[in-house]
Parts: C-alpha cells; structure tokens; sequence
C-alpha cells in the first residue's frame, strides 16, 4: 500500500475518535453539576466507577486513532503552506495540548475509579473539579489547533469554505469553556459539551473532505 493510500485509510482515525468519545460520555451518564453535594458527587463515582474506567480506556484508544487522523491533516496543511509550517505548527501544538490536557482529566477520572474505597465525599469534589479544570484547559488548546486549522483553510481552500467556517464555532464555544478555569459554575461544562458535538461534525466533515480527495 502506497503512501497516499496509507494517508487515506488514517483519515478514518477522526471518525473513531468521535465514536470512541460518545461511547464514553454514555457510560458516565449525567456528570455531577455544580449543585450537587459532596455525597451526590461521591454516589456518582461509586455508581459509575467501572463505566468511567471502560471510558478512560477508550479516550486513550480515541487519541491513537486520533493521531493517525491529525497526520493526514497536517500533510494537507503542509502543502497548504508550501512546506513553512507556520498555522500547521500552530495546530501540531493546539492538538498535541489538547490531547495531553484530555489525558490527565481523563486518567485522574480513572484513578478516582480505581481507587473509589480510599475516598471520602470531599476528596472526591476535589478531584471531580480538578479533572474538569483540566478539561477547560484543554479548550485553549482546541481553540488554537481549529483556529489555526481554519484560517489556514480559508486562506487557501485546502478544506471547503463551509467546513472553515463550522469549524469557528466549536473554536468559539471552547473558548468560552476556557472559564471554567476560575469558575464550576455548570454553563462552563455545558458549553464545552456543545463545543465537542460541534467539533465532532466538523471533524466528520473534514473526513469527508479528504477521504473523497485522497490522490
């Protein structure tokens, strides 16, 4: 298999990722909100702590397949920019922040699981709250590799114009999440919830997009 084919077949990985992510979300059903108590917090934990564990698995299969897929991406991005690598860089860095800001979120969720017993109510809101501080972190850097991604796109239509600019508005909705990096207030996580499905149809879009114009 060539490499062009090779390229082709990797776009699957964005597919995958987004799979992999909603199976995830599904087994940890509705999250804690801001106005649960400690023990409310704790209840979920305990109720869900092999599903949550099953989700961390999963997220680190997500990123795999998600790697593939930014390597294509960035072989676009690349001959976009005439081998300068400049907003590709920028979004090498955004995606590569994002996945390591994901990961630690993600694996303190699973330590917790893991480690369920040794908790009581209050260390457990502690680590829920650092877990989704993470996650907020993460959406600076989402910001950055979408916003990098689509102005390099609308500046030399290496993706169509609409698949550009669906992608600002998920760009837009992580940035907002960013608050919650001073804030648990539930809107945070609401809004970077709305800001994924976004960026899911977007990179579903942008799927499309190359596997249909795969050399």
């Amino acid at each position: 298999m060539d490499d062009k084919k090779w390229e082709k077949w990797a776009t699957l990985g964005g597919p995958i990722f987004v799979i992999l992510g909603i199976v995830g979300a599904i087994l940890q059903g509705a999250l804690p909100m801001s106005g649960d108590t400690n023990d409310e917090v704790l209840d979920w934990l305990v109720d869900k702590e092999s599903s949550i564990r099953t989700a961390a698995f999963l997220g680190a299969l997500s990123l795999i397949a998600f790697a593939f897929w930014f390597g294509s991406l960035w072989r676009r991005m690349s001959k976009a920019e005439n081998n300068n690598h400049r907003l590709s860089v920028v979004a090498f860095a955004g995606f590569i922040g994002g996945g390591a800001m994901f990961a630690a979120s993600t694996a303190i969720l699973s330590t917790m699981a893991l480690r369920v017993d040794e908790l009581d109510a209050v260390n457990t809101r502690f680590f829920w709250v650092l877990a989704t501080v993470l996650l907020s972190m993460a959406g600076a850097f989402i910001f950055t590799h979408l916003a990098a991604v689509n102005l390099l796109a609308l500046r030399t239509k290496f993706l169509p114009k609409w698949v550009a600019l669906l992608g600002f508005l998920p760009a837009l909705l992580f940035l907002i999440s960013i608050s919650g990096t001073m804030t648990d207030k539930d809107f945070t996580m609401i809004t970077g919830g709305i800001g994924f499905i976004l960026w899911s149809i977007w990179i579903l879009a942008t799927t499309f997009h190359m596997w249909k114009t795969a050399d």
